[in-house]
Order: structure tokens, then sequence, then C-alpha cells
């Protein structure tokens, strides 16, 4: 896997985590497991009156059960709560077959478990010492998820653009993510300036986005000449304001770098799945805001990058 890919399949994992939620996060879970562990993981779902009798999934060959919980804000009452009944619920039902149980969570990766949720797995844990009592977050599905060929990663999370994409991004694909962006336009101060030196250093974004940001640049001029020569001749001015002022809410949600600049992808090329094509026209558009210091932080005068 070259390092364009593995910044792509990156950035969209990472999305694809923070986003899901409920039956979004467990069919998510899911579908990496069933990708990486065909015909050995057993998908589960509520059936009847009997719903799932707290199985979420079962790894045969490690006889290993799954308890899968996707709220959309984690709060550790209901989680501590939600644990203890999930795993004594699974013992009258799957006791005889797994000797590891695991609470697989969508805490976001910068926030961890609270302290009150892991006491209680390691409750559980050394009050059924027989039993193997994990929690799965981020990193955990992550790892899974980089175990699988590109081709499951792709249908796990969508086509990557190729370098050949990227350079022959067509004006028609340009305009329809243009046009998505400037659907949302909202007037703001004109604060367009050429880029300065070490802008992704100032701003904290890392390797992965640098790659995907370069790439994305060998094509940006493309942006300027379809704006150059539309009919509308401040559909330019009206992309870069709405785009500004979708960094600058997602800034004030105090996101880290890397989260913004994926949010600001799916802003671009929208968030159900696009062929590859648009995919490219998107990077090279969110490239060329980059450039033109629409989106991020200019680095302060006077500070080395």
């Amino acid at each position: 896997m070259d390092s364009f890919v593995r910044a792509y399949f990156e950035l969209a994992f990472k999305a694809a985590f923070i986003e899901k939620r409920a039956d979004e996060f467990q069919d998510f879970f899911s579908s990496i497991m069933e990708k990486r562990h065909p015909q050995d993981f057993i998908r589960t779902r509520p059936w009847g009156s009997s719903g799932d009798r707290k199985n979420d999934g079962y790894l045969r060959s490690e006889r290993t059960l799954f308890q899968v919980y996707g709220p959309s804000a984690v709060r550790e009452a209901i989680t501590v709560r939600k644990i203890e009944e999930d795993f004594l619920g699974a013992l009258p039902h799957w006791r005889q077959y797994f000797d590891k149980w695991v609470f697989v969570h969508n805490s976001h990766p910068k926030d961890g478990l609270s302290p009150g949720i892991v006491a209680k797995l390691l409750e559980l844990g050394k009050q059924h010492s027989e039993i193997v009592v994990l929690p799965w977050g981020f990193e955990e599905l992550r790892q899974k998820s980089f175990e699988l060929t590109e081709v499951n990663l792709a249908s796990l999370l969508g086509a990557v653009p190729s370098r050949s994409d990227l350079q022959a991004v067509s004006f028609d694909e340009l305009e329809l993510v243009l046009r998505h962006i400037e659907s949302n336009y909202v007037p703001l101060p004109d604060e367009t300036r050429a880029v300065p030196p070490g802008k992704i250093e100032a701003n904290g974004l890392s390797e992965a986005v640098r790659t995907l940001l370069m790439a994305g640049m060998r094509a940006s001029h493309r942006v300027a000449e379809f704006i150059g020569k539309y009919h509308d001749p401040i559909l330019g001015v009206r992309v870069a304001h709405a785009f500004r002022s979708q960094y600058q809410k997602l800034r004030d949600q105090s996101l880290l770098p890397d989260d913004i600049f994926s949010e600001l992808q799916l802003f671009a090329g929208g968030r159900q799945p696009n062929p590859p094509q648009r995919q490219a026209a998107a990077l090279t558009v969110l490239a060329y805001l980059f450039e033109t210091c629409d989106i991020f932080e200019r680095p302060r005068e006077g500070v080395e990058a």
C-alpha cells in the first residue's frame, strides 16, 4: 500500500469511526470483522421477542463474544449500567461458548474511557476470572481494518482516487464539487492571501494529511483555471466563503486538526459514497482552498514552523 492510499484510508477510517452511531456503528464493526475473519465471525442482530440475547457478534476461533455500544455521547453512569447488564445477561445464553468478552465502544480516540467505565470492566474481569474482559475502541478497530486487503478496505471505506484521477480532474467534476460547496454560502470578509511556508506544521496536521494535500496541490491550478473561466464571476468568492465558514464552525468545536480536515473532505465531496473521480475533485478543491488560505490558520509571523 503506497503512502497516498494509506493516508487516504487512515483519514477515511477515522471519519467513519467518529461519525457512525448506534446501528450504523454496529454494522461498521460487523463489516470489519466479517471481512477480516470470513467464515469465522458471526454477525448477529435482534430477532423477534428474544432480541439478541446480549450478543452483537461472535468469533468462533477465539471463543470471543462481542457487545457493541455506539451512543451519540458516552455517559459514564449509563455506560457502566449497560456493561454490567450486557455481560451478566450474556452468561445464561452463551457462557459455554466464550472465554473472552469484548466491549466495543465508539468513544472518540482523543477521549478514551472514563475511570468509572474502566473500573467496571476490571471489576467484572476480577469477579469472573475465567473470562477475559476487554474494551475495544478506535485503535483496536483501526488495527483490524488495516489487516484487510486494499480491495476490502475500499469496500469498507470507499474507493480511493488514483494519482491519475487527481492529475486528470475534469471541469465537470469540479463544477459538481464547487456547486455543492457554494450551496452552503454565507458571506464573510474576504481573507484570501498567498499560502505561507510552514502552514501544515503550524496547524498540527499529520503526515497523512500532508500526503493528501500535496497530492491535491498537483492539480489545484485546475480549480483556479475553472473559476477564472466560469460564467459566474463570483462563484469562487462564494465557494471560498462557504468553506471558510464551515472551517470556523469546526474549529470552534475544538476538534483535532486532522478531524477538521476529514470533516472538510466530507463537506466538499458529500457524505454519500462517491466515485473516485468525485473524491479526486473534492481533494483538489480542498488543496486549492488550503493554498489560498481560506481554511486553516496562517503561521504567526516571526515563529519558526
